[in-house]
C-alpha cells in the first residue's frame, strides 16, 4: 500500500509503506494498546494526523502509526502516550519527524510512462509555446523530485524551451524538498527497460546520478500543505496538474479541499493526472477521462462551454456526483451537462415547437441535481422511476450506476453499468467503471477483459 503526499508522493511520485505494514513493522519496548488511556491517546494522535495533514489511518493502517509513535518515545523516554501528544501539539518539529518516520518513500523516473507519453502528444497537439505564454505545470505532491524532473525532461523532449515553461513542484515534507533540490539520485531512481534519458541527462559521480542543472533549474520547490484550503494561493493558474496516488489516503473532508484546490488552480480544459484507483472520483467530480491507454488523465471541463455534439451521434458527458460521505454540495463550476437529446414533442404540435412538459434530458438533470446536493437516495429513487418509463436511455442507467457507486452498493452499481453496456458496448465511462469495480473486487480476469475492451474504445474512437 502506498501512501503519496506526506513524503511526496503519487502514482509518479509516490510513498510506499513496506509490505508488512500493519502487521508487525517496527519493534518497541513500549506497547500502547494495553490500556484504555495508551488506546485514547493512539485514538487522539490519528486525529491529529487527520487535522493536520488529512490522513485517513486505516489507509496506512494503524499498527504503523502505532509503531512510529513507540519509536519516537523511545528516542524522548517517554512513557505515556498522552505526553507525547502533548509533545506534538507544541513541537511543529516533532510533528515533522513523526510524518517521516510513518511514511517511507519510493518513487522513480518516468513511473507510469503513458502519463508521461500524453503530456509530450498534448504539448504537440496544443503547441503552448506559439501563444507565447508560459506553460505552468504543477506537480503535487513532488516528493524527492522524479517526478516534476521527468516533466522538465518531457517538455524538453517535445521541443519546448526552458524559457518556455514553468514547474512547480510542492510537498509538505521539507526533507524530501531538500533531497530533490539536490538532484543526485541512486540507482533505484532509475527503472523500466528504457533509460536512455539517464545517460542524457545525467553525469555519474561518486555521489550518484547528477541532474543536468538546467533541468534541475527549471523546477520550483515550495512546501505547502495541499490538503488546506487556499493552498498554494498566490500561485497559477496551471495548464496541467500532476495529483497523483493522494486522494484515496485522505480523509472525505481532506479530499474535499484537495479538490477545491486544484478546480481553482487548473484552467479551464486544463489535464490533470491521478492515480489509476482515484480516476472515479475525478469523474464523478466533474473531470472527462482523456483517451490515452494507462495516462489516467482527466479534463477539466469548461464552464458555460460544456462539449456537446450537435450530430445524431451524441458525445456521452459524465454527470458529477460526490462521495456520500461528504455531504456537502459541490460548486456549480465543475458540473457537467447531460447529453443533449432531442426533447419530444406531443400530438399535434407543430414542427420546432417545444414542449412545454420535461424531456429527458431535464428529468435527468433534476435527478443529477438532487444527486450533486447530497439527496443520493431520493435521487436513486426517482432514477429507478425515471427507468420504469425509458427504458431505452443508457444515460438513465449509467446515472443510476454512479449513484449506487457512490452509495457504495457496488453490486446495484455493476448491474446497472451491465445494463448500459447493453444498450452501448463501447460506452468509454462506464467501461472505465466496470474496470475498477472488478479491480475493487479483486477480478481481474473481469478487470483485464475490460482494459480490453477500453483499448478497442479508444481505438475506435
Amino acid at each position: 500500500m502506498t501512501l503519496p503526499y506526506y513524503k511526496g508522493m503519487s502514482v509518479n511520485a509516490c510513498c510506499a509503506v513496506p509490505d508488512d505494514a500493519g502487521k508487525g513493522g517496527t519493534t518497541a519496548n513500549h506497547s500502547f494498546t494495553g490500556s484504555a488511556v495508551s488506546e485514547v491517546g493512539m485514538v487522539h494522535v490519528e486525529e491529529l494526523l487527520s487535522k493536520k495533514i488529512g490522513l485517513e489511518p486505516e489507509s496506512i493502517g494503524r499498527k504503523r502509526i502505532a509503531d512510529a509513535v513507540n519509536t519516537r518515545m523511545e528516542l524522548f523516554m517517554i512513557d505515556d502516550v498522552n505526553k507525547y501528544l502533548h509533545k506534538l501539539r507544541s513541537d511543529p518539529a516533532e510533528f515533522e519527524e513523526l510524518i517521516e518516520d510513518v511514511t517511507v518513500p519510493e518513487t522513480w523516473f518516468f513511473r507510469d510512462t503513458e502519463s508521461f507519453n500524453y503530456l509530450k502528444k498534448y504539448v504537440h497537439d496544443e503547441n503552448p509555446a506559439s501563444e507565447r505564454n508560459i506553460f505552468r505545470v504543477l506537480s503535487v505532491p513532488c516528493s524527492t523530485g522524479e517526478e516534476p524532473y521527468s516533466i522538465a525532461i518531457t517538455l524538453l523532449e517535445a521541443g519546448l524551451l526552458p524559457e518556455d515553461f514553468q514547474i512547480d513542484a510542492v510537498d509538505i515534507n521539507p526533507k524530501t524538498i531538500e533531497t530533490a533540490k539536490q538532484a543526485v539520485y541512486g540507482k533505484g531512481a532509475f527503472r523500466g527497460e528504457n533509460k536512455d534519458y539517464r545517460d542524457k541527462y545525467f553525469t555519474h559521480s561518486k555521489e550518484g546520478f547528477v541532474l543536468d542543472p538546467t533541468i534541475a533549474g527549471s523546477v520550483n520547490f515550495y512546501r505547502d500543505n495541499f490538503t488546506q484550503p487556499h493552498a498554494l494561493w498566490n500561485h497559477g493558474p496551471y495548464q496541467i496538474i500532476f495529483c497523483k496516488n493522494l486522494l484515496i489516503y485522505l480523509t472525505s473532508d481532506a479530499r474535499k479541499k484537495v479538490f477545491d484546490n486544484i478546480d481553482r488552480l487548473l484552467v479551464p480544459k486544463g489535464i490533470v493526472f491521478n492515480g489509476h484507483a482515484e480516476l472515479i472520483s475525478f469523474l464523478q467530480y466533474g473531470y472527462k477521462p482523456i483517451k490515452h491507454p494507462r495516462s489516467f488523465a482527466c479534463m477539466k471541463i469548461e464552464v458555460g462551454k460544456e462539449e456537446v455534439s450537435v450530430s445524431h451521434k451524441t458525445k456521452t458527458q459524465i454527470p458529477l456526483l460526490q462521495n456520500h460521505a461528504l455531504k456537502t454540495k459541490v460548486s456549480k463550476q465543475s458540473r457537467l451537462a447531460l447529453p443533449a437529446e432531442p426533447l419530444p414533442r406531443s400530438n399535434g404540435a407543430k414542427t420546432g415547437a417545444a414542449p412545454k412538459v420535461p424531456g429527458e434530458t431535464e428529468k435527468l438533470a433534476a435527478i443529477r441535481e438532487l444527486a450533486d446536493a447530497g439527496s443520493l437516495d431520493r435521487a436513486l429513487s426517482m432514477c429507478r422511476q425515471f427507468i420504469k418509463k425509458n427504458d431505452h436511455n443508457k444515460e438513465a442507467y449509467y446515472l443510476a450506476g454512479l449513484i449506487n457507486l457512490a452509495l457504495n452498493n457496488f453490486d446495484k452499481a455493476e448491474n446497472f453499468f451491465q445494463k448500459v453496456l447493453y444498450l452501448d458496448p463501447s460506452h468509454y465511462e462506464t467501461l472505465l467503471h466496470m474496470k475498477f469495480l472488478y479491480e475493487k473486487k479483486g477480478d481481474h480476469v473481469k478487470s483485464s477483459a475490460m482494459q480490453g475492451r477500453i483499448k478497442r474504445s479508444e481505438a475506435g474512437a
